[in-house]
């Protein structure tokens, strides 16, 4: 792990990598069975299909900027349900599931969120966003405080990119269910798992208080 990135930069980072690539990636695919069918039509369906969904997305993105508005609230998962429905196979549709969620979880809709992430997580099989996913699910699993199915979920998180957010979260889950010593034991896992020079306040503080406890 060269770095320590929040969920929000990892998102960030994977949507500059599909606006420079995927279009291109899919058109790329796209062209190879087009030309083992023979079928110019059938391409250039394909390639409509892809820029449809790339401008929903664009109309999408700029309404989530303010997600403070009902109305931005209502245009975000109206595009993001049409992305799922009608434009699944472009790899638009699980960041417009991700921004349902946080929708849901911000009215306490909590599993009207868990089942968007879901949602999310069958529209990629990208490894950073499903793991995004997983620490989100359980976040809202420990909001829930359903302790052993939120220490389950953040479990399923394996990319080692993200072992600093899954252990700190492991931490959080284990002190609200009174396990204090485990969740000094993740919190230091947490710790261990920074890169070197890199530092992190808040994890600081929950091991100070779990030492003063």
């Amino acid at each position: 792990m060269s770095e320590l990135k929040t969920e929000e930069e990892q998102i960030e980072a994977f949507k500059e990598w599909w606006k420079k690539n995927g279009t291109s990636l899919v058109l790329a695919v796209s062209i190879g069975v087009a030309g083992y069918f023979g079928s110019q039509a059938w391409f250039q369906s394909q390639e409509n299909h892809i820029s449809e969904a790339s401008a929903l997305y664009q109309n999408m993105m700029e309404a989530a900027a303010d997600l403070s508005a009902e109305s931005n609230q209502k245009t975000v998962t109206f595009i993001a349900n049409q992305l799922s429905d009608d434009y699944s196979d472009t790899g638009y549709a699980a960041f417009g599931q991700l921004y349902v969620a946080r929708i849901e979880a911000e009215k306490g809709e909590f599993d009207n969120a868990i089942s968007s992430l879901k949602q999310a997580q069958e529209k990629t099989e990208d490894v950073s966003l499903n793991a995004i996913a997983n620490l989100r699910i359980a976040r809202l699993l420990l909001e829930k405080q359903d302790y052993d199915a939120a220490l389950t979920q953040v479990e399923k998180v394996t990319y080692e990119e993200f072992t600093v957010q899954k252990q700190e979260l492991k931490g959080d889950i284990l002190l609200a269910s009174g396990k204090k010593e485990e969740a000094r034991v993740a919190y230091e896992a947490a710790n261990n798992a920074l890169e070197s020079g890199s530092s992190h306040p808040l994890l600081n503080i929950k091991l100070q208080d779990l030492v003063k406890s």
